[in-house]
């Protein structure tokens, strides 16, 4: 991603200079092609700025509101509404559809800054040249980012298909082994040794864990081909609250953790996907237990917000830097504390993926005393 953006901010670069050139040459002010020329480069300044955070929400919304303001400002300074730049307003579109991000709040600054050209279309209308060839580099650069972001799109989805394809061939000889290691753990065809037993648990729980990982890349591939199909339904979520609390007592009884569930007493009805909600209370719970100290505690809070359910995993552990809550939630993103602990990052980057699907987002945040405070937001109540 930073790359395409360095190349996307080098191509424009490119054909600004082009174009002061031809402005110049063909006669046009030197004064106003340079002050056309300087509010033309903003962009490509603003993506140099920002490559280092390229994929943070901040920097591609602050990267996009740069070509969204210049672009404008050139569009209103090369005739307004029938300036042949106005075929520029596409680029911001196009750079949020490859960043993945903002995208729809850049549509509607395309249309508003088109609308608003009208009315100020008196800056540097004799440019001449310099208009005809930036315009010329504009529908080069977005033939270029467009063919880029199909290339890419067939390669992610030739990836995802190859991950759904091991993952399913995975899924089988696993549930075997988890099959088996349990009647051995069992002994359910005659007593075996102590160590044996052991080795079989061991087994089993190992089994248990890759299983969970193959489900998560799984699950994901099949999110990202727009193949995983929510299978909505009037629920108490109080009820998938107890399961999820349920699956995961033994988990934290082994640290000596407290977990338990604050849902008040009256049922709090959500249309949703019960199975889904169940993954994401498992993963965000999962997670808690796992970084929080022996003797913690970990809390599971359903509350009412603006309309919306928030699900709330609470934990007293060392907390969420400010620092990686942009990052973490993306696949294979760990935090600081991630060397400390098994897993590979996909856990929350399900959980966003799932909340995605409802609507939803996934947030972190200082808890109340310190830890971590693990929060998704899901417009599904009745």
């Amino acid at each position: 991603m930073a790359a395409t953006v360095a190349w996307t901010g080098w191509f424009w670069t490119a054909s600004v200079v082009a174009a002061a050139f031809a402005g110049v040459f063909g006669g046009a002010e030197r004064q106003d092609v340079a002050a056309a020329a300087g509010l033309a480069l903003a962009p490509a300044l603003a993506g140099f700025t920002f490559l280092p955070w390229v994929n943070q929400r901040w920097a591609a919304l602050g990267l996009i509101m740069a070509w969204l303001v210049a672009l404008s400002g050139l569009v209103a300074g090369t005739g307004g509404w029938g300036s042949p730049l106005v075929v520029s307003l596409l680029l911001p579109v196009i750079v949020a559809r490859t960043l993945g991000r903002w995208t729809r709040i850049s549509a509607i600054g395309a249309v508003l800054g088109y609308a608003a050209t009208g009315f100020s279309s008196f800056m540097y209308a004799g440019l001449g040249w310099f208009t005809v060839v930036l315009t010329v580099g504009a529908l080069l650069v977005s033939g270029w980012l467009l063919g880029f972001a199909q290339r890419g799109a067939r390669s992610e989805q030739a990836t995802n298909q190859r991950i759904a394809e091991v993952s399913h061939e995975l899924r089988t000889p696993l549930t075997h082994i988890l099959g088996f290691s349990e009647m051995i753990e069992r002994q359910l065809f005659g007593e075996i040794g102590v160590r044996y037993v052991e080795y079989a648990g061991l087994i089993r729980k190992s089994g248990a864990h890759l299983l969970g990982l193959v489900n998560d890349l799984l699950d994901l591939s099949r999110i990202d081909a727009g193949r995983f199909e929510l299978h909505v339904g009037e629920f108490d979520v109080r009820d998938v609250i107890e399961d999820v609390v349920r699956v995961s007592i033994d988990s934290a009884e082994k640290k000596q953790i407290h977990l338990g569930m604050v849902a008040g007493e009256a049922p709090i009805m959500v249309r949703a996907d019960d199975r889904a909600v169940k993954r994401m209370l498992i993963n965000t719970v999962g997670n808690a237990i796992k970084f929080t100290p022996e003797g913690g505690r970990v809390i599971v809070q359903a509350s009412l917000m603006s309309g919306s359910l928030q699900l709330d995993t609470i934990d007293n552990g060392p907390g969420i830097p400010a620092a990686e809550r942009e990052t973490l939630g993306q696949a294979y993103e760990r935090g600081s504390g991630g060397a400390r602990a098994e897993g590979t990052g996909l856990g929350l980057s399900l959980v966003r993926a799932l909340a995605d699907l409802h609507g939803g987002a996934l947030s972190f945040h200082d808890a109340p005393g310190g830890g971590a405070l693990v929060r998704v937001t899901l417009p599904v109540l009745v």
